[in-house]
């Protein structure tokens, strides 16, 4: 155990009222104008993310969009905002959802349950999860969890898995020794813990963040092999994999395009986000001081994105031993009852070579030349 201190399509209308539309859709930041023969062109795609909103270390997205290269690939995409793995899933396996973006602990017990999914993009391949209290909390340790409440963006969030497992290793039974309860994010989740109304958080790296830039200290806790976890991952059904295999290849391609952008431009993926989803430009606060925040939300994310493995094999591509060590972590800390086999059935490298079939060096270009 170790601590540390430290989110239109138009029809055939008028001309005028297409205008319109689009114009409407512009404001609220849910696509970038196209032209009306261009959009009829479009291959709708909805992607459903696992956060309550969009936030920093997501800026890759709107930077693709900003910058034409879901358009380039012919897709035509809506970002859905939800909150929960748990929930990503299963609006995938219902068909709201083409792509859905959750953490492995949901996904791995679909598997163990034959359901038709598939992970498709290795996005975050190190863990964003962790336990944490404020300095001042008598938790010392993983054992002293017992007995404690545990607060959670919502009831159905994968790091309320990846904590049962943490925990469950330590000796602790998540069923019997621990309360979860829903708090949300940001100021009110870190209030339910000023409060006594929580003992302790199991959220994202991003949202510990923002505490600390609001004067929170906090320690943190993490399980002996928790660093050799990745995290969020995107997947779709085997079905959507076999049907819609184009549109995935420029889906994956777009949003590498847009993981360089924030690698190599932070500051202007954010602005660019800004301009996508004005909602994201938090009222009252001065932009230096947002930024500021945002920058390093997303530059702390960035190197779970960016690994030497990453870098050897590419955007979106899978390692078969972090695989392995998800499955046998997910015994160990009970996610599953027993080891899952035929491990390849879960992933695919299929596409890792088209994701990556584009040159940094013209995004770098692109971004460059783009204006707020």
């Amino acid at each position: 155990m170790r601590t540390m201190t430290r989110r239109c399509r138009t029809k055939s209308f008028s001309s005028a009222l297409r205008t319109a539309c689009v114009a409407g859709l512009t404001a609220l930041g849910a696509v970038l104008p196209i032209s009306p023969a261009a959009s009829q062109e479009l291959r709708p795609l909805t992607v459903g993310l696992p956060n309550a909103t969009m936030v920093g270390s997501y800026c890759m997205f709107p930077a693709a969009m900003q910058l034409g290269y879901f358009v380039d690939e012919k897709i035509d995409i809506k970002t859905q905002q939800v909150p929960g793995s748990a929930t990503v899933m299963q609006a995938v396996m219902a068909g709201r959802i083409d792509i859905g973006g959750g953490t492995p602990e949901p996904l791995l017990q679909a598997f163990s349950q034959d359901k038709d999914l598939i992970m498709i993009f290795n996005f975050i391949r190190r863990p964003t999860g962790s336990i944490a209290v404020l300095d001042e909390s008598p938790i010392k340790s993983l054992t002293d969890f017992k007995g404690k409440k545990i607060g959670a963006q919502s009831l159905a969030s994968g790091n309320i898995l990846l904590t049962n497992g943490v925990l469950a290793e330590a000796g602790l039974n998540p069923k019997t020794d621990l309360t979860y309860l829903s708090v949300g994010v940001g100021a009110q989740a870190l209030q339910a813990m000023r409060s006594g109304h929580i003992d302790a958080l199991a959220i994202s790296d991003q949202y510990y963040i923002q505490m600390e830039q609001m004067g929170a200290k906090l320690r943190y806790f993490f399980g002996p092999e928790q660093d050799k976890l990745f995290s969020t991952q995107f997947f779709a059904t085997a079905s959507t994999l076999d049907q819609r295999a184009d549109a995935i290849k420029g889906f994956g391609r777009a949003l590498a395009k847009g993981m360089v952008v924030a690698r190599e431009r932070p500051e202007a993926c954010i602005r660019m986000m800004w301009k996508q989803f004005p909602a994201t430009r938090a009222v009252g606060v001065a932009d230096d001081k947002q930024l500021e925040t945002e920058l390093a939300i997303l530059k702390g994310r960035m190197t779970l994105l960016v690994t030497p493995d990453q870098i050897a094999n590419g955007w979106g591509s899978y390692n078969p031993k972090d695989v392995e060590a998800w499955n046998k972590f997910a015994v160990v800390g009970g996610i599953l009852p027993k080891e899952l086999t035929g491990l390849e059935r879960f992933y695919t490298n299929r596409f890792v070579a088209d994701y990556n079939k584009f040159s940094a060096e013209d995004v770098i270009k692109k971004t460059d030349a783009w204006k707020p």
